[in-house]
């Protein structure tokens, strides 16, 4: 691609290197063949680090969470990601920039590695032994999967939700290039494909990885799995409104005794905050995870995974709350309020005071824990967390639901359901209407702060709503004078992303996004 994409993000995934898993690699990719598995293995080591950055980060994560229905701002805040907020964002926004180079950046390196191993000499078993050339092969399957999430997750933020009547529209999709040719003839730039080239790309790259991925799956896996292939492949399904295929893998993977969802108050208190060690908080409990990529220190991750919700340093207000209606989506005995949410005593800038819950989902200790802890970091000691069980079981329910199959749909959501609510009764469903309107509320209550919650709205087709504060005087609703403070109709040209504006010059082949 572009070097105005690529090289910068090599710097980026470079900061993220540790241990075994992330041994440093290399600043830039080098033109010359890989002539070892130990080569091989450095690449590799890149791919995971460029995942660590992407996922639970603000660009990612935070930013469309803030732009849902989901938060309130608190009076006086620090203006961090307003734009986002108020939908006023444009083609120069620094999230978004970060996105599309992320993920550039990582479709990059996995093209360097791919065409690396097809032009690969492996005939000397002194260099190439038979262990070797099976590391070489995961690896080459661990590219085919990281360029399949990256084309994924650029479809999901800068393409509208895909249906076939718009499918085969020009300029629908994903500008990308699938052989690593850095190039400084702007005329060797690709274009935008359509939606449906686009996921083509994307499932083709899968069945790739399949190929070359031999590993099953283990809960809470440092590596990309089999089964990992497969929870992306669900995810990939369910987008595309394929919900036969979103049904038959995503209900295979939640029936595997593999993976077991957190059970019980010490469970899911475990799956997010972990406990203390060595000085640090470790998740060792977890296993929801299909794939958790791993951190040794605090520092290793991404230092704004939940800043927005939680005070900065003690005495400090959080920029954005949960609204009224997110808290009010849990009913008495779901054990997620006790991890997901705390009470904080808020003050804000005009004086008024309250007792409100803010999102408490990353770190137990927040600005308390912060205020004797040495490392700023050390609030967010959350390893990311790629996949979880959780998501099939809810992508089954949906698509059962879809499918008209209400019995097999009720099935997961009950089961799912009954690992969060003590005393769980399990529920029955007149229609797929009702089925349906359980695992939307479901979604939102699971996956709060997980980046989620704007693009269901989007993939539902429904208006973006946000939510009635818990108090009122306590919030910034700017430009809105109702209560739920924003209303905008799904189709609203800001529900996609637009490219940024850097890439348009320096490419134009590339169409903009419309209203941009």
């Amino acid at each position: 691609m572009m070097k105005k994409i690529l090289f910068p993000f090599m710097a980026l995934a470079l900061t993220f290197a540790s241990c075994d898993m992330d041994k440093e690699p290399y600043d830039s990719l080098p033109d010359g063949a890989i002539t070892s598995p130990q080569e091989f293995e450095g690449f590799s080591n890149g791919l995971y680090s460029g995942l660590r950055s992407c996922v639970y980060s603000t660009s990612f994560s935070n930013a469309p969470d803030i732009q849902g229905d989901e938060f309130n701002a608190i009076s006086g805040y620090s203006n961090a990601l307003s734009y986002m907020y108020m939908w006023t964002f444009n083609s120069n926004a620094s999230e978004i920039d970060n996105v599309y180079a992320n993920c550039h950046g990582l479709i990059s390196r996995s093209n360097y590695i791919i065409d690396r191993y097809n032009t690969c000499d492996m005939s000397n078993p002194n260099v190439f032994d038979k262990d070797g050339i099976a590391k070489v092969k995961n690896i080459k399957g661990e590219a085919f999967f990281v360029r399949a999430w990256a084309l994924s997750e650029l479809a999901k933020f800068f393409c509208q939700d895909y249906e076939e009547t718009i499918a085969d529209e020009e300029n629908s999709g994903v500008s990308y290039q699938i052989k690593y040719n850095p190039s400084m003839d702007e005329s060797t730039y690709p274009a935008r494909n359509t939606l449906r080239q686009t996921y083509k790309q994307i499932t083709d790259d899968l069945d790739s990885a399949e190929v070359y991925i031999t590993k099953g799956g283990e809960a809470d896996s440092k590596y990309i799995t089999a089964d990992v292939v497969n929870a992306l492949r669900a995810r990939v399904a369910l987008a595309m409104d394929d919900y036969t295929t979103a049904a038959q893998i995503a209900s295979a993977l939640a029936d595997k005794s593999t993976y077991t969802l957190a059970k019980g108050l010490s469970d899911i208190r475990n799956m997010w905050w972990g406990h203390e060690g060595n000085g640090r908080t470790i998740n060792d409990t977890d296993k929801e995870s299909l794939l958790r990529i791993y951190t040794e220190y605090p520092s290793e991750v991404a230092s704004q995974t939940g800043k927005e919700f939680q005070p900065y340093m003690k005495g400090g207000i959080p920029d954005y709350v949960p609204t009224k209606d997110v808290i009010d989506l849990y009913a008495a005995k779901d054990m997620r309020t006790q991890v997901y949410f705390t009470n904080a005593d808020v003050t804000s800038s005009a004086g008024t005071s309250g007792k409100i819950k803010i999102l408490n989902k990353y770190k137990e200790y927040g600005a308390v824990y912060y205020s004797s802890s040495p490392s700023e970091y050390s609030r967010w000691m959350v390893m990311p967390k790629v996949f979880r069980i959780a998501e099939m079981y809810l992508i089954a329910a949906e698509a059962y639901a879809k499918l008209g199959n209400i019995t097999e749909g009720a099935k997961y959501l009950n089961k799912f359901e009954a690992s969060r609510i003590q005393n769980y009764k399990s529920q029955t469903f007149a229609n797929v209407d009702e089925l349906m309107n359980e695992v939307k509320k479901e979604r939102q209550r699971e996956f709060i702060g997980e980046g989620v919650r704007f693009f269901d709205l989007k993939r539902w087709h429904q208006k973006t709503s946000r939510g009635i504060p818990q108090q009122m005087n306590l919030c910034n609703l700017p430009g809105y004078s109702t209560t739920t403070g924003l209303n905008i109709n799904y189709g609203n040209n800001r529900y996609v992303w637009p490219i940024p504006q850097h890439e348009i010059d320096a490419n134009p082949q590339i169409v903009q996004n419309p209203g941009y």
